[in-house]
């Protein structure tokens, strides 16, 4: 006799919907979340006038490719280049501010 004639479903579930859970109250009935300053705020400007046309106006904005993710290679070489740049000059800088103040 097969397996799925017997009742049984080929795949094993992990957990039966009969079975109690091993989790604690705490994580099956969760507190609500709290309310931050950063939520209060966006509510109120959310409620000025023309705020849901910006807000849509920013998630299209946001929504769009990048350059680093159209480009991802040639601005890591250029991150890379950038940085050097950066960091040879501030060791450059300290180089010629040091001598002043031995």
């Amino acid at each position: 006799m097969s397996m799925s004639r017997q009742g049984h479903d080929p795949l094993p579930r992990l957990h039966q919907p009969e079975q109690q859970s091993n989790l604690p109250a705490w994580m099956l009935d969760p507190p609500p979340s709290r309310r931050t300053a950063g939520d209060r705020i966006a509510v109120v400007l959310l409620a000025l006038p023309g705020a849901a046309a910006l807000r849509r106006r920013w998630q299209v904005w946001q929504g769009r490719r990048r350059l680093y993710q159209r480009f991802p290679n040639t601005m890591k070489v250029a991150g890379f280049v950038v940085s050097f740049a950066v960091a040879l000059g501030l060791v450059m800088a300290v180089y010629v501010v040091l001598p002043r103040f031995s």
